[in-house]
C-alpha cells in the first residue's frame, strides 16, 4: 500500500499528455498562420518579377 511508483507513472503520462495537448493548441494557428504568411510573400514575389 505504500509503493507509489505506480502513481506517479500515471501522473507523469497525464501531465505529458496535457503539455502535448497545450502545445498542439498552439502549433496549429501558427502553422496555419506561416502558411498564409509564406503565401502572401509567393504573390508579393510573383507581383515584383512580372509574372
Amino acid at each position: 500500500m505504500t509503493d507509489q511508483d505506480g502513481a506517479v507513472s500515471a501522473d507523469f503520462v497525464v501531465l505529458t499528455a496535457g503539455v502535448i495537448g497545450l502545445c498542439m493548441l498552439f502549433i496549429v494557428p501558427v502553422l496555419n498562420e506561416s502558411v498564409n504568411w509564406g503565401q502572401a510573400i509567393a504573390d508579393l514575389a510573383s507581383r515584383n518579377m512580372g509574372n
